[in-house]
């Protein structure tokens, strides 16, 4: 094991968590930093902390002589200029992208719009946390008050519609509360706080609904560098003038701890005028009324099969094998082919019926794709979004596929208004729409319904079916869950037999 002076040991014990250890946690250093002596592994034959101690010097990186600096502020900006110059030569110069992920920035975003936020979230390489609709009530004064509509015939409807939503929304809440209380007694054995806890949750969960997709939120979001100047560069890309404003905020805050990594991070001709000139072509293309042939209006959240893997099962169980075997795939998959199918069903049943309640199924079922139209309030596809393992494309928000009504708003008396107000966001939307196609979705209540274009390795609807289908989750991803596990179990029954899956009916969930 390497050794170090006790003046070494010194210079480092602030930056490391150990000096004695092959491993070891490394901190309180500038992002751009801990990214240059992560790459340096890939360049020098020295360790990290021996690298470290060359950056903590305003020597050569190839010194071997060690000057002590006494000044910590001094070292670290003398750390920082040194990791500027190698990611202007390396990442800016000769295009090493892959060295800006070991810089990470945790960000806190405030007071963005739910229609924004998935547009933030629109990125899978990050880690997000976001406001809850279930465990928070959210203030009727904030929401996104749409400047770009400011001098438009629009601008006073746009705020009486979504005031009225935001206020009608906090005078039903505590209402809310009180009846489920009066119509859900509380189970024996639970406590007073859990029960509350419960019912507020309960009524959340309803009154979610009338929220608009202008509403405010907070997400708190890590990620690496070359992601985070990729969602930037699509942020201020976007026709949204929110989500470019959002872009400029976040690439100005970044720039404090990961300065040189987002240097590319702007507006794209590429992604702009690609998507101006798609939409053109569909709108030429897919001319006529193609919803026609879409679902009635009437018709509730709904999760279809469009593509499946062919001969899943062979592929499966080939896949498994392949592992342990030293032949190649076609030789593999030709013996499978000639099992009996109870041999294939004893490797599927063997390679998962050890697997613990915590335990992740193994990767091999990653073979195996399913692509899902999915039809949804926008309510619940801002939960079934964050499920990033997955190819996602979304279609605008739009008032062309009606809207959920959970059974509670008219079992409560609270019809007529709901009616009222969602009938009043989807007529302002279609006179947005024809001139703001992309503000216009900031008036629809969560309730209206989005299509989604979801393709998932079977093991991760392993993950979003158990997850998504079990007690604690809203009813309306659950409906979802729960049919993207009958439409395997449609077309592929044997697989489908080893999802765990809840298919009950609650009428509560537990908070």
């Amino acid at each position: 094991m390497e050794q170090f002076t006790a003046e070494e040991i010194s210079a480092l014990k602030t930056y490391v968590s150990n000096t004695a250890s092959p491993v070891f946690v490394v901190q309180n250093l500038p992002e751009e930093v801990v990214a240059v002596l992560f790459a340096y592994y890939s360049r020098s034959k020295e360790s990290l902390r021996r690298n470290l101690l060359k950056l903590l010097t305003d020597q050569d990186l190839d010194m071997s002589k060690r000057v002590v600096i006494e000044d910590d502020a001094e070292k670290l900006a003398n750390a920082r200029e040194k990791a500027k110059q190698f990611h202007e030569k390396w990442v800016v110069g000769y295009g090493h992208a892959s060295v800006a992920e070991h810089a990470i920035a945790h960000i806190a975003i405030e007071d963005v719009s739910i229609i924004s936020s998935k547009i933030i979230e629109d990125n899978r390489l990050a880690s997000y946390t976001e406001k809850s609709t279930r465990y928070v009530v959210f203030d009727a004064e904030k929401y996104y008050k749409a400047p770009e509509l400011d001098l438009t015939p629009f601008a006073a409807v746009y705020h009486q519609t979504v005031s009225a939503m935001m206020k009608k929304y906090a005078e039903l809440t505590p209402l809310a509360i009180e009846e489920i209380k009066r119509r859900i007694p509380q189970r024996e054995g639970q406590t007073a706080l859990g029960y509350n806890a419960a019912c507020r949750a309960k009524a959340c969960d309803v009154l979610r609904y009338i929220l608009p997709a202008a509403t405010f939120t907070n997400i708190g979001l890590t990620v690496n560098g070359r992601a985070l100047e990729h969602m930037i560069t699509k942020m201020l890309s976007h026709p949204l003038q929110e989500a470019r404003q959002f872009g400029i905020m976040l690439k100005r805050e970044a720039e404090t701890v990961i300065p040189t990594l987002l240097k590319y991070a702007d507006y794209n001709t590429f992604i702009d005028e690609t998507n101006r000139e798609m939409q053109r072509l569909a709108d030429e293309l897919l001319r006529g009324d193609l919803l026609a042939t879409d679902e009635p209006m009437t018709k509730q959240n709904s999760a279809k099969i469009v593509h499946d893997d062919a001969d899943a099962e062979n592929k499966l169980v080939a896949a498994i094998l392949y592992e342990y075997a030293q032949a190649d795939a076609f030789a593999v998959e030709a013996r499978v082919r000639g099992m009996r199918q109870e041999e294939k069903e004893r490797v599927i049943d063997e390679y998962v019926k050890r697997r613990g309640k915590w335990d992740e199924p193994l990767r091999a079922l990653e073979h195996i794709n399913y692509t899902f139209d999915i039809l949804v309030d926008y309510g619940a596809f801002r939960d079934i979004q964050r499920h990033r393992m997955a190819t996602q494309t979304n279609q605008l928000l739009t008032n062309a596929h009606g809207y959920e009504t959970p059974p509670e708003i008219n079992e409560y008396g609270y019809g007529e208004v709901f009616t009222e107000l969602m009938e009043r966001g989807g007529e302002l939307f279609e006179k947005l729409a024809k001139e703001f196609p992309y503000e216009a979705q900031y008036v629809l209540p969560l309730a209206y319904r989005k299509r989604a274009l979801f393709t998932w390795n079977l093991r991760s609807l392993h993950h979003f079916i158990s997850l998504r289908s079990a007690r604690q989750g809203h009813i309306s991803y659950r409906d979802i869950a729960q049919q993207v596990y009958h439409e395997i179990a449609r077309v592929h029954p044997l697989l489908a037999r080893y999802i765990r899956v809840d298919l009950e009916s609650y009428a509560m969930a537990r908070a």
